[in-house]
């Protein structure tokens, strides 16, 4: 059976692709990488210190092997998207619209089932909480994830001539995922409904947020 033909991408798109290659030369390329991993780690270590400045964990009412379970799958959850929504999948242009767009939206539901989930299988914790029915944990999670998203669009800025609103929202959802692993740490409470508003929300806004900044900030400038 003879193998499919190797799509050829369209001549605009082509032309804008070697454009920006001939204006980064090799020794360049080197540092946007250094400046690159910098950038990510910043985004990555920063809502962290935000964290501990705000008291840091709180186990609660929670037993101890609850916590790790929900951190841990949230953990998962978050890295996995961080490494989609960043890495290139081994192509010039990047992954397909079609990959960051899950990407996107996956993992926060993702994170719903898993927190969720798990929080059923102990008596009483998925009961609502009067007092907290998800509105400090939505504000600490923008907060905590804004600044991962400005971070990654940051290091990923004028590098996506095609799909520069997918890989933003990608990046929002990466984003508002770390920062829901710090603030699983924090909240014991598995109440379906806050956990929608106060842990889900917050990244599906970022991914908004994201798709919406990397029109802007993801697209190479045109060619003098």
């Amino acid at each position: 059976m003879p193998s499919e033909p190797t799509p050829v991408p369209r001549p605009e798109l082509r032309a804008k692709v070697l454009e920006l290659a001939r204006r980064t030369p090799a020794p360049v390329r080197a540092q946007v990488t250094k400046r690159t991993r910098g950038l990510v780690t910043a985004g990555l270590l920063l809502p962290i210190a935000l964290f501990l400045l705000l008291g840091g964990a709180e186990q609660g009412p929670r037993p101890r092997l609850l916590l790790l379970l929900t951190f841990a799958g949230t953990f998962a959850i978050a890295a996995l998207s961080l490494w989609a929504a960043l890495s290139r999948g081994g192509r010039t242009l990047g992954r397909a619209r079609a990959w960051l767009v899950v990407v996107a939206l996956l993992p926060p539901l993702l994170l719903l089932v898993w927190k969720v989930g798990f929080s059923a299988a102990f008596p009483n914790m998925t009961q609502a909480w009067a007092a907290r029915p998800g509105l400090r944990c939505f504000g600490v999670s923008l907060l905590f994830g804004v600044v991962p998203l400005i971070a990654f669009l940051s290091a990923r800025r004028g590098s996506d001539p095609v799909h520069p609103r997918a890989l933003g929202a990608a990046l929002g959802a990466a984003g508002g995922l770390w920062a829901a692993t710090l603030v699983d740490l924090w909240c014991p409470v598995g109440f379906p409904w806050h956990v929608l508003l106060g842990h889900v929300l917050p990244a599906l806004l970022l991914a908004t947020l994201g798709a919406l900044a990397g029109a802007r900030l993801l697209t190479p400038p045109s060619p003098p």
